[in-house]
Parts: structure tokens; sequence; C-alpha cells
């Protein structure tokens, strides 16, 4: 099979017999090391699960501290703490955001592709083998006819018409 790459409306999907690249560059190198995503979404449960843990971890590093400590140093140190852990969930959602915008998925995990008008519909599992489905809007028409021919020529057999 051809290496391949599209221009997305944001990025570019690069394509070659092992896997499926969602990047924000067409680079093939830079590609090769990109990781297989757990989910390319950031969504509202993640980051309330997210949260829950730093303030379950937040709670629990505050009662160590007052059982070690006297509460004068106490207070000092947790707004450092404060200071740090809110840098670490900041940095955190800043790292993931980059890690959404750059993934890979291999082609064997790849249960149905979908074209529909100017949208391309992924279904697939991801790392932790969850069903996922993205969606990724094309840039111009042109594009979306040549993915529409890429795709029914080599993955006819996963590629559904609309």
């Amino acid at each position: 099979m051809e290496k391949r790459y599209f221009v997305l409306k944001k990025g570019y999907l690069n394509i070659d017999a092992e896997f499926f690249y969602f990047s924000d560059h067409g680079n093939w190198k830079t590609c090769e090391i990109v990781e297989e995503t757990e989910n390319p979404k950031l969504t509202f449960t993640y980051v309330l699960e997210y949260l829950f843990e730093t303030l379950m971890t937040v709670i629990t590093i505050v009662i160590f501290m007052f059982l070690i400590s006297g509460f004068l140093e106490f207070a000092f140190g947790m707004a450092g703490i404060f200071g740090v852990l809110f840098l670490l969930a900041i940095f955190h959602f800043f790292n993931r955001r980059y890690k959404i915008a750059q993934f890979k998925i291999p082609v064997d995990k790849i249960e149905r592709l979908q074209v529909v008008s100017n949208q391309l519909t992924v279904k697939f599992a991801n790392s932790k083998n969850q069903q996922i489905v993205h969606t990724i809007k094309l840039d111009d028409e042109a594009e979306v006819k040549d993915i529409k021919k890429y795709l029914s020529e080599h993955f006819n057999h996963k590629y559904a018409t609309a």
C-alpha cells in the first residue's frame, strides 16, 4: 500500500500500511514517534475524573502535613502545595491537549471508515480496547473526493459509503 497524506481542516492525516496518523504536520519521520491514543477527545468526564483524583491527592497531603507539622508551618506549606498542584494541573491539560492533536491508530484496530459531506468518521478500538468514534473535518471538496477514492481502494472492507 502506498503512503499518503491528506490535509484536514486542522492538521494532517497520514496513512501507511500499519497506521493512520493524525497530526498537526505532514512529516512522516515525526508521525512515526506519535503514540497510540487512549481517547482522542478531552471530554468533560475526563476533566472531572482528573480533578477528583487531584482533590483526593490534596486531601491526603493535607492530612499528612497536618499530622506531621505545626499549624503555622502547615498553613504556609499548604499555600505552596496548592500553587504547585495548580501549575501541574494546568501543565497536564496543556500536555493532554497537545497529545489529542497527535495520535495514531493501528489499521487492524479500525472497524469502520465513513466520509459524509466534509467529515471523515473513524470507528476504532483505542489502546485500552475501548470503542472510540473520532470525526474529523476535511479541508475542501477535492480533498474529500481524493480521500473517498483512496479509502474505497485500500479499505473497501471497512469503508462505508453514505
